[in-house]
């Protein structure tokens, strides 16, 4: 196996506590220098971050990485690499946005017809435009989401993506 890919694993396994990457290099057999450049990839390609200062400890372990959910995706096998975990994270989050409006609409009290033209918009919605939209518009009322989700599953709406 890659050095790589153990790297990830050791950081999956510790999820979601930081590693210590000098007592890892010990316990994987490895040298340390060469795991901090693997563990400098890792974070280039966004399947490792390294701890921010607010983060709790991080006085005590300043260079410790943390898997994130694109790494973490990798390491469990769902992904090869950071593009593919990425996709993979966004029609994840595109199904589960879909899932959360379409309950949404089904408990609001739009009358049927206004309900029914809601989740048609909804399904002619990309999945990119819909997560870009939700980060913005997640606390709105389904009132709110059925005019954005209009304007958005327009004409030009396939061809924008």
């Amino acid at each position: 196996m890659p050095i790589g890919q153990r790297l990830l694993q050791a950081m999956a396994q510790a999820y979601p506590d930081p590693v210590d990457v000098g007592l890892l290099s010990m316990v994987l057999g490895q040298d340390a220098a060469q795991l901090q450049a693997c563990v400098a990839d890792l974070v280039a390609s966004g399947l490792a971050r390294t701890r921010s200062a607010s983060d709790p400890g991080a006085a005590s372990l300043p260079d410790a990485p943390c898997i994130t959910d694109k790494g973490m995706a990798v390491a469990d096998g769902l992904a090869r690499d950071a593009d593919e975990a990425a996709a993979l994270l966004d029609r994840l989050e595109a199904a589960t946005l879909r899932q959360l409006l379409t309950q949404r609409i089904r408990a609001s009290r739009l009358p049927e017809q206004q309900a029914e033209a809601l989740r048609s918009s909804l399904a002619a919605v990309s999945d990119r435009s819909l997560v870009d939209a939700a980060k913005l518009w997640a606390h709105q009322t389904v009132g709110d989401w059925r005019a954005l989700l209009g304007v958005m599953s327009g004409p030009d709406a396939a061809r924008a993506g």
